[in-house]
């Protein structure tokens, strides 16, 4: 192989590094951001139970679904709310963020099986 091309598959390579790195930095700073939740509450209804924390960074929320029993975390969305967070429990749903539009803003109960694997990572 040329040197050329050698030199070219390195820089490729590098790019693709770099354009990864770059890619992953929101989600870092997202995760970042939700390790430092504060001030929380939960409540509990049925096998369920819900957690709203404050975020330190603008008026973000994290709301944290959680098996009652288990301790084990189902579902985990962040948002912004101005206001005090709350829970309404619905049937098959639990709504976290009033000000969602249509079809945004809840979690399924059951939580779904997405919902389940998101939960798991950092």
């Amino acid at each position: 192989m040329s040197s050329t091309r050698q030199r070219r598959k390195h820089l490729f390579m590098l790019g693709t590094l770099l354009v990864a790195m770059l890619a992953s930095l929101p989600y870092c700073y997202d995760a970042l951001n939700r390790s430092g939740a504060r001030e929380c509450r939960r409540e509990t209804v049925g096998s369920y139970t819900g957690e709203t924390c404050y975020l330190p960074r603008e008026w973000g929320v994290v709301f944290r679904l959680y098996d009652a029993r288990s301790g084990e975390m189902l579902a985990e969305r962040t948002y912004l709310d101005p206001d005090v967070p709350r829970l309404l429990w619905i049937d098959d749903r639990v709504r976290y963020d009033f000000n969602a539009k249509d079809g945004e803003g809840f979690v399924k109960l059951p939580p779904t099986w997405w919902d389940r694997q998101r939960a798991r990572l950092p």
